[in-house]
């Protein structure tokens, strides 16, 4: 797991400023937990999308999945946040334009499966890219655990989407 975990840091090391918004008067861990919160909104809005256009089973079960583990780390993260100042604005609404961005172009789709697979798995590498900078900063212990976790599940659901997209 470990040998995983260096090896993500050493593929994507060189992208991780391109996706995270951090806000320098904010502690690290807010605006970490604020931008995940709207990455994290915008793959509920994704997968609601997916449910309604798609039909793809693999497809919809995907999107089932990502709207009950991802509503549950919202909550995690905006109950942590009440002790850490709250909702970081820059941070979130840095992210929700980016995830508004992101949601255009699915609607846009001609294939909603195709497309939604596409874009959770761009939308994944984002939150990998994210939770990678948190390990690197972070001091608060829930913090690391939660971007531990987000590696090692949303890397797990990227290859099974590449695996969807090349057959």
């Amino acid at each position: 797991m470990r040998f995983g975990i260096l090896l993500l840091t050493l593929v994507l090391g060189p992208a991780l400023a391109q996706h995270a918004h951090p806000t320098p008067q904010a502690a690290p861990e807010r605006s970490f937990l604020s931008a995940m919160i709207a990455h994290h909104e915008g793959a509920l809005e994704m997968a609601r999308y997916a449910l309604e256009r798609g039909k793809d089973k693999g497809v919809r079960a995907w999107a089932e999945a990502i709207l009950k583990e991802q509503a549950r780390e919202m909550a995690q993260m905006r109950s942590w946040l009440a002790s850490l100042g709250g909702l970081d604005p820059e941070a979130h609404g840095g992210m929700r334009a980016e995830m508004t961005a992101m949601m255009g172009r699915l609607r846009a789709a001609q294939d909603p499966d195709r497309a939604f697979v596409e874009l959770m798995l761009l939308h994944h590498k984002g939150a990998v890219e994210m939770a990678l900078k948190a390990l690197t900063i972070a001091k608060d212990r829930r913090v690391l655990d939660l971007a531990r976790d987000i590696i090692l599940v949303q890397a797990k659901e990227m290859h099974a989407f590449r695996l969807w997209l090349l057959r």
